[in-house]
Order: structure tokens, then C-alpha cells, then sequence
């Protein structure tokens, strides 16, 4: 059997019919917006790996749960929305075509069934509870559903606007790259400028998420302290102002690292916030020597000092926080 693959966001509707769909029950129900506003937390956990993105969805669909007649509403979103279906595949469209999607099934099928596609392979989600029964159907789980359903299939074409998709773009016998009503071969095309950068950021965090998590992490820690202490210099002396600043940012230093850059699963959070606040006490003292060096010895700004103190700092508590605070037992 040959057939012919499309992805559907991006590629055959203009846009994400996923956030559209949301944004549409947002217009419909405004008391939605509390919903998702209370959801967010979801996203720094699925951001920083605590959570898939499978669950990051499930939660984000459970908003289905408040809503009666699910069937209705897509009904209507799709009689406002089809407009944004791209004219290149309502012009190339033909009975062999599958459409494979990281959106919910129950979202694309009406459409679907209405463009006489000849199957749907998308996200299985209960349109009831959000509930996902599989995998979000995306990259390899693309894959692995497709060749499930169709072992000795040959992909003639394969149509995406995502790398994403790259698993299946591989297996085609020709592929192309939609972007807006553009088709590009794929083995031919290039990602802007902007794209590649982007791209090249990401391999070198993923490299060393830890490492990466911990720089962005202190560096806002050292934002806080620098300011903190910039506002308390203008009311008391340098090292008052200096022990004040510490312990705001200790407390905000000691939460993020343990959920977002060492992620500890220590059960014995005292004993943790105690080890943690000892080395960090050490890194004060040290700091504060170092200020001592520079303002009253060499009689160095200020301000600047504080600077330069607090790269030294990120350093230290790195490597403390590194092999004894969040140190993972083997």
C-alpha cells in the first residue's frame, strides 16, 4: 500500500488548532482564563523535566471537564476556523491521504472526516476528563503508532512544518517542508538564521541541563542579591546591607536549586535547608572577606565589588551545593 502522510499544525491548518480550540472556549467561558492561569506551575515543571509532555497536556485539557457539550463546541470551532485550512492541500488532497497529529482526535476528527481523509492518527484524548489513552502522538511516537497500523506501508509523501517530525520526514521516499503555502524539499531546506540559533542554543543546554539550570538560576539569585543590597546600602553599612541581601536570596537560592536545578528527592528537608544555609553561610564569610579585600583595602567601589563577588560566589556554591548539599547517593 503507498500513502501519503501529512502533519495537520503548521502544515495543513495555518496555526496550532489545539491553542486555537482554547482560546475559542476562552471567548466562550472567560472563567477559563483563572483555569489556565492557575496551570502554569505545569509548565515550568514540564520545562524543566519534572513532568513529560504528556501529563503538561493532560493538565492543560482538563478543562474539558467544564465543559457540556464538547461535541458542540468543536462543531462551531471548526465552522469558524476552516478558513484556515491552506490551499495547497485542498488543492493536491486526495483518498490516500493520512493525517498524522500531536492534536487531540476528537479535536481534527469532524474536519477530518469532512475533507474525506482517509484516516486520522492523532493524540487519543478522552474528550471528557483531557485524559490522555496513549503517548502524546509526536516525533517517534509518531512512528511507532504509524507503523503499528501499517507494517509494510510505503510513505510516498511526507508533508510537515516541524524537525519534530523528522523520524517520519526520514522514512518517506520524498519529503517536504511546508512553510505557510510555500513546499520546500526537504532534504534541500534550511532553517532561517533565527531557527538555527535557536537549534544550536538548545543542543548545547541539553548538553549539561543541570549546569545550565544552575547559571540561570544563580543568575537571577545574584539579580536579587545585587539589587537588595543596592537598596539597602543607601540606608545602613556596606556589611548589614550585605548579610540583609543574603538571606533574601538564600531563601529563593535554596527553593529553585532543589526543584529546578539538582531536582532532590531528599525526604529530610530540614536537614537538607540546614546543610544548605551552612554553605552558604561559608560562601557569605567569604564574600564578605572579599569585600573587606576590596572596599576597605584597596578602597574599590562599592557596588562593582558586590559584582564581582557575587560571580565568585555562583562559583562556590556551585561546586557545594554540587558535592555535598543535593550530592545524589549511588
Amino acid at each position: 500500500m503507498k500513502l501519503y502522510l501529512y502533519d495537520w499544525d503548521g502544515t495543513i491548518y495555518d496555526g496550532d488548532s489545539s491553542l486555537d480550540f482554547i482560546l475559542y472556549c476562552i471567548k466562550k467561558n472567560k472563567k477559563l482564563i483563572w483555569f489556565f492561569t492557575k496551570k502554569i506551575t505545569y509548565f515550568f515543571k514540564y520545562l524543566f523535566k519534572f513532568i513529560d509532555i504528556t501529563k503538561f497536556k493532560e493538565e492543560i485539557f482538563s478543562f474539558l471537564k467544564t465543559i457540556d457539550d464538547v461535541d458542540k463546541f468543536v462543531e462551531e470551532f471548526w465552522e469558524q476556523n476552516k478558513h484556515k485550512i491552506k490551499k495547497f492541500y485542498l488543492d493536491k488532497k486526495h483518498d490516500k491521504d493520512i493525517i498524522i497529529s500531536a492534536s487531540p482526535e476528537f479535536l481534527l476528527k469532524p474536519i477530518c472526516t469532512e475533507l474525506g481523509v482517509k484516516e486520522l492518527i492523532a493524540s487519543d484524548v478522552n474528550k471528557k476528563t483531557g485524559k490522555f489513552g496513549r503517548p502524546n502522538c509526536r516525533g517517534e511516537e509518531k512512528v511507532k503508532i504509524f507503523k503499528k497500523k501499517y507494517p509494510k506501508t510505503v510513505i510516498m509523501e511526507m508533508y510537515s512544518d516541524s524537525l519534530h517530525d523528522k523520524p517520519l520526514l526520514e522514512l518517506a521516499q520524498k519529503s517536504y517542508f511546508v512553510k505557510k503555502n510555500k513546499i520546500i524539499d526537504y532534504k534541500s531546506y534550511k532553517p532561517n538564521i533565527i531557527k538555527r540559533f535557536w537549534d544550536w542554543g538548545w543542543s548545547i543546554y541539553h548538553k549539561n541541563e543541570e549546569l545550565w539550570n544552575y547559571l540561570i538560576v544563580g543568575g537571577l539569585t545574584t539579580l536579587i542579591s545585587v539589587i537588595s543590597y543596592k537598596l539597602f546600602l543607601a540606608v545602613t553599612h556596606y556589611v548589614i546591607a550585605n548579610i540583609l541581601s543574603w538571606i533574601i536570596a538564600v531563601i529563593f537560592a535554596y527553593i529553585t536549586n532543589r526543584l529546578f536545578v539538582f531536582k532532590s528527592k531528599n525526604q529530610n528537608k530540614f536537614n537538607e535547608f540546614i546543610k544548605f544555609t551552612g554553605s552558604r553561610v561559608t560562601t557569605l564569610l567569604v564574600e564578605i572577606a572579599f569585600l573587606y579585600l576590596l572596599i576597605d583595602l584597596i578602597n574599590f567601589d562599592e557596588f562593582w565589588s558586590k559584582v564581582i563577588g557575587q560571580i565568585v560566589v555562583l562559583i562556590l556554591n556551585y561546586v557545594l551545593s554540587k558535592l555535598l548539599v543535593f550530592k545524589t547517593k549511588k
